[in-house]
């Protein structure tokens, strides 16, 4: 069975599309904002197109969270292939990604449905690496703590301390884990 190869046209209209969501993002910074009005005209592309390959602003939005995920996945992935990576290294990778797009990414931090896939996330990613490491989970931190507070502390980030690097927040991150594995390997 063969796959169908989708039409360049229909390639650029979403890609169109979705970025015309993030620059309203960056503008008007609420997701309550958004019509499909405002998105078709930002992309410059009538609304039937827009329905021709979304359902609606939720369906859009969707895609564009997929898209979010497929990214870090795409960046973080070969970073477990290589032994030779640091953790430090792999932190900034992930970090400079959040950096780059925070300005809509702080948007989509508001939304408790995004904080909990990237949550989730970033309990795969902990697991990864330890699978990779071979870590033993009874002996390391809980990797839902650990997801927990890299979070609280990307939203922090993204909200108040965008003057910090990813490399500053990557060390800190780093210290404050390799202090919470000695004290559970000490007690």
């Amino acid at each position: 069975m063969s796959v169908k190869k989708e039409d360049p046209r229909a390639i650029r209209s979403k890609r169109l599309l979705k970025e015309a969501v993030q620059s309203l993002l960056i503008e008007s910074q609420d997701l309550q904002e958004l019509t499909v009005q405002k998105v078709t005209a930002k992309a410059e592309l009538n609304r039937a197109t827009f329905y021709l390959h979304y359902l609606d602003m939720q369906d859009l939005l969707k895609h564009v969270v997929y898209d979010v995920f497929d990214d870090l996945s795409n960046k973080l992935s070969p970073l477990l292939q290589l032994e030779s990576i640091n953790s430090d290294e792999q932190m900034i990778t992930f970090l400079d990604y959040f950096y780059q797009h925070r300005k809509y990414l702080f948007v989509l931090f508001e939304e408790k449905a995004f904080q909990k896939k990237l949550h989730n996330f970033i309990v795969d990613f902990v697991q990864a690496r330890r699978d990779l490491r071979k870590i033993v989970t009874e002996d390391a931190v809980s990797k839902d703590i650990i997801a927990s507070s890299i979070l609280g502390i990307l939203m922090w980030w993204i909200r108040d301390g965008k003057h910090y690097s990813s490399e500053y927040i990557a060390q800190q991150l780093s210290r404050w884990m390799t202090r919470r594995q000695l004290k559970v390997e000490n007690a």
